[in-house]
């Protein structure tokens, strides 16, 4: 396989990435791929997770999709173990998943507040937590953890994804301090606002465009998923070894102004 992404030295190494169906974690799971990674798949649905594993056999790596309910502990050991048994390791893992409720603080309800935070922040700590026993034996691992702009900055009707997105950049230092010197590299990315087939609708909304291009975005466009794909191969490879606990902003300038 030729690819400009090989130089990052991940060839054989085995990634775990959540939300690999679409938008962003599909984008990065191929990205790896292309690297060199063999990639597990998870989201919940079997027949979406099969479609990306096809291509990624195409590129000449080796995938499982693992059908997994992030917010269920019990799913989320399982399917470590699903793949520890099929790859034998676990070197990378991309913590891409995420749910947000949007709506003013006084309309938020119980549910769409534990939704937010099993899927946004719970799944989060306990899929580190699941792969750091095995990074800790073999003595190195790399966690990305997907936050946010939200994480560092807010904005009306996103209250609650604002405090899920904080806890995992102080949740990724918290990690990062007990687990650095016992091999683990862990780290965050924060996107800004991104154009994914989830979000589109948004997009199109009158005044949208007008308000994030030229207000909160100072490079003048808002992302793609294919902006994060080098910060996470850094993130993911040892030319990061040095980098620890650290929230890497991929946000166009978002929190800067």
């Amino acid at each position: 396989m030729n690819s400009k992404y090989q130089s990052f030295g991940l060839e054989d190494k085995v990634a775990i990435v959540t939300g690999a169906t679409q938008g962003i974690g599909r984008t990065l799971a191929m990205a790896l791929a292309e690297a060199g990674a063999h990639i597990a798949l998870v989201s919940r649905t079997q027949s979406t997770l099969e479609e990306v594993a096809s291509e990624i056999h195409a590129k000449g790596r080796q995938a499982i999709a693992v059908p997994t309910d992030i917010t269920d502990v019990s799913q989320i050991h399982s399917m470590v173990d699903t793949v520890q048994t099929h790859f034998g390791t676990v070197d990378i893992l991309v913590n891409n998943a995420a749910w947000t409720v949007t709506a003013d603080a006084l309309e938020v309800t119980e549910e769409e507040w534990d939704r937010t935070l099993d899927s946004s922040l719970k799944s989060v700590f306990f899929l580190c937590q699941a792969v750091a026993p095995m990074m800790i034996e073999q003595g190195n691992g790399h966690i990305v953890n997907m936050g946010s702009t939200l994480g560092e900055v807010t904005f009306k009707t996103r209250s609650v994804y604002a405090a899920a997105k904080a806890g995992v950049h102080h949740l990724t230092r918290a990690l990062a301090n007990e687990w650095s010197g016992k091999g683990l590299h862990v780290n965050a990315i924060g996107p800004c606002v991104t154009e994914t087939p989830t979000r589109r609708e948004i997009f199109q909304r009158p005044g949208y465009k007008e308000w994030a291009i030229g207000k909160m975005l100072p490079i003048g466009r808002w992302a793609q998923p294919e902006d994060f794909i080098g910060a996470t191969l850094f993130l993911c490879s040892s030319l990061s070894d040095m980098v620890v606990g650290h929230v890497l902003m991929v946000d166009g300038g978002w929190i800067i102004h």
